[in-house]
């Protein structure tokens, strides 16, 4: 079958033994066998393993997991790029694992310096992945009462969430709270309560703060559905 369009586009730079296709939908793109080189520029050894639709040599198959999992890590963290969603990191995270396992387990000539790193890079992937699955977040407004119970300080404010995820949240608040302190949240559309520990915390203008949340004692508390990743940001 010959390469036409978009297909013919993205893989002119190769040039292949075999090609085999299935028929789902439409034709659709599945393995090619015995790629001849790597497709990092200037770089003349053969592919051993794809990653994101590219090839690579395994020295650049490990330097572009390493490159692409810091990429993931700062997303994760501050959600740095506007880009990347849930669905894209998460299917990257599986797929970078799936084959560094794969390159792992068939590749007989590694050396222990390159086992050992995409051990690393399976174990690294596997860690993001479960910090993603915690840390879906949604933008959604939900107004709740920050209360703070320390006898001789006690106060109550009442704010709205900025962004939720299933374990906490980021919100405003106008009062001075410090880094693990631990308030009462309640709900006041449902009067559902838990309590919470301040993870983080940010100043902004006019003597807001943005903190945020972590619940001690409450799984559900937003009783939304995860499983979607619907104004997930």
């Amino acid at each position: 079958m010959k390469l036409t369009g978009p297909l013919l586009q993205e893989y002119a730079p190769y040039r292949f033994r075999h090609l085999r296709w299935v028929k789902k939908q439409d034709l659709v793109f599945t393995q090619m066998a015995e790629i001849e080189r790597c497709s990092v520029q200037d770089c003349e050894r053969q592919s051993a393993i794809s990653l994101e639709m590219r090839f690579y040599c395994r020295e650049h198959f490990i330097s572009t997991c390493y490159d692409r999992l810091e990429e993931c890590r700062r997303w994760l963290d501050g959600r740095l790029s506007r880009d990347a969603t849930a669905d894209t990191v998460g299917h990257f995270l599986a797929e970078c694992s799936r084959h560094a396992s794969e390159l792992a387990d068939e590749a007989a000539d590694l050396t222990n310096l390159e086992r050992d790193r995409l051990l690393h890079i399976v174990l690294w992937a596997a860690d993001l992945s479960r910090y993603l699955r915690r840390s879906l977040r949604k933008a959604v407004s939900i107004p709740v009462r920050l209360c703070r119970e320390e006898l001789g300080r006690a106060w109550e404010e009442e704010t709205e969430t900025r962004l939720l995820s299933r374990h906490g949240a980021s919100l405003e608040c106008q009062h001075a709270v410090e880094m693990g302190e631990t308030l009462l949240v309640v709900r006041t559309d449902t009067g559902r309560q838990a309590r919470a520990r301040v993870a983080w915390l940010q100043r902004r203008k006019e003597g807001r703060r943005e903190i945020g949340i972590e619940f001690l004692d409450c799984e559900d508390f937003w009783e939304l559905e995860w499983s979607t990743n619907r104004h997930v940001v």
